[in-house]
């Protein structure tokens, strides 16, 4: 039975708040190909269009499926609705990133943001609209025969990604370490059934085989195709074999990398929602901030007399790239 994956970001760009990057895996019925159309195979529970979905779920692009104005809704009945169906309901958010990666809780101590809050769940959407979504999922899925293997989530905060960039000395970096963090395991635990990965293109970088083998020690790594659209590689040792693609646009053509993109962009949001709750507090009348350069310029300035009476520092609140 095919194995097949995603991997895609939610902030990148920004000059405030956390990087989220996501893998999703899934394996498809015996038979299928990789190609096979999977919002045709779930299209009883799951549609791609917001404006068709009826009584379903949208899995999407997170450009596509979300925006400052219409709020989190939609992602969230994504997300939570998967999880739900397949881990079992989850009701806060510490739970939620417990459940999608293994980092360190105490990470947040330096973040007073983060440190010892929490966020009960769900925020934009009612339970039982979410218990529906995820009964319908899990039906679809069975009759299908698709299952979902994995939802793990790589999440860096600000001080971190700082950390990484001043380590490589270079933004772009961040993206393909963070990535190969995923398709490691992705290999490690799925190599014997030769998955094959597909990663929205990191930027313009179109040449992926020389950082490949830096990261797959004692591993051949095989070009297959290198390109402004695609670059496609295959990863071998002895036991095990992979294929991975960097496709431009990726998270829009391919559902589990659009999966990946919506739980990125809902991670991502929910840290957002905290850090704008602590500010709130602080300063009165603020606006919220989604973080991205020119808002976050707006933002700073706002909160500039209020941190330096904090005597919070510039390393955990503002990216140096």
């Amino acid at each position: 039975m095919p194995i097949i994956a995603g991997i895609d970001e939610a902030g990148y760009g920004p000059k405030i708040g956390p990087l989220v990057m996501t893998a999703v895996v899934m394996e498809l019925p015996a038979g299928c190909s990789h190609e096979t159309d999977i919002w045709h195979l779930l299209k009883e529970a799951v549609s791609d269009t917001i404006q068709k979905r009826g009584k379903r779920i949208v899995v999407n692009d997170s450009k596509k499926t979300f925006s400052q104005k219409s709020g989190l809704s939609i992602l969230e009945e994504t997300v939570l609705s998967f999880i739900w169906s397949i881990r079992g309901r989850v009701t806060r958010f510490s739970d939620l990133l417990r459940l999608l990666s293994n980092h360190d809780e105490n990470v947040f101590d330096k973040y007073p943001w983060y440190k010892g809050k929490d966020i009960n769940l769900p925020i934009a959407s009612n339970v039982s609209s979410l218990l529906q979504f995820a009964d319908s999922i899990k039906k679809s899925i069975r009759q299908q025969n698709v299952n979902f293997h994995e939802f793990k989530s790589i999440f860096l905060c600000v001080h971190e990604i700082n950390r990484e960039i001043q380590c490589d000395r270079n933004k772009a970096l961040l993206l393909f370490n963070n990535s190969l963090q995923h398709l490691k395991e992705v290999f490690h635990c799925f190599g014997e059934q030769e998955p094959r990965v597909l990663i929205d293109k990191h930027g313009g970088r179109n040449y992926y085989h020389q950082l490949l083998t830096k990261g797959f020690t004692g591993c051949s790594v095989n070009t297959i195709s290198e390109g402004q659209c695609e670059s496609t590689y295959t990863i071998l040792d002895e036991k095990k074999k992979m294929n991975v693609s960097f496709i431009e646009g990726a998270d829009a053509k391919y559902f589990p990398t659009a999966m990946a993109s919506m739980f990125s962009k809902y991670i991502r949001e929910l840290f957002i929602r905290l850090f704008n709750t602590f500010w709130q507090e602080k300063v009165n009348n603020i606006r919220p901030t989604a973080g991205y350069p020119k808002d976050a310029k707006r933002f700073l300035s706002e909160i500039h007399d209020t941190r330096i009476k904090l005597g919070i520092r510039d390393d955990i609140l503002m990216r140096i790239k």
